[in-house]
């Protein structure tokens, strides 16, 4: 099984940032939750990146940018040779635009 190392672009550390900071002034007990969450899913990448389907987005670019949905969230991610880049980090209602 092919290895990748997950790397978390600034793009996607802003979206972590902004949504966990969001979720925190609502319900400060479910912040912690939904970071842990979403970091665990995207450590499953080092192992498991092609098991996602293209995105959406892909259409445009045809790069092979793909996503992985963790509950109502989606991670947008590229694969570049071993390296999984992590895009952005997006509730499944917002726009899909990169």
């Amino acid at each position: 099984m092919k290895e990748y190392r997950v790397v978390i672009k600034p793009t996607a550390e802003n979206d972590i940032e902004r949504r966990y900071s969001q979720i925190a002034e609502e319900a400060p007990e479910n912040a912690l939750s939904w970071y842990l969450d979403i970091i665990s899913a995207l450590e499953t990448l080092d192992t498991l990146a092609e098991r996602c389907p293209i995105a959406p987005e892909d259409i445009d670019f045809k790069t092979g940018f793909r996503h992985l949905i963790i509950g109502n969230y989606r991670v947008l991610y590229a694969i570049r040779d071993d390296i999984v880049e992590v895009l952005h980090v997006r509730h499944v209602r917002h726009d899909r635009t990169l």
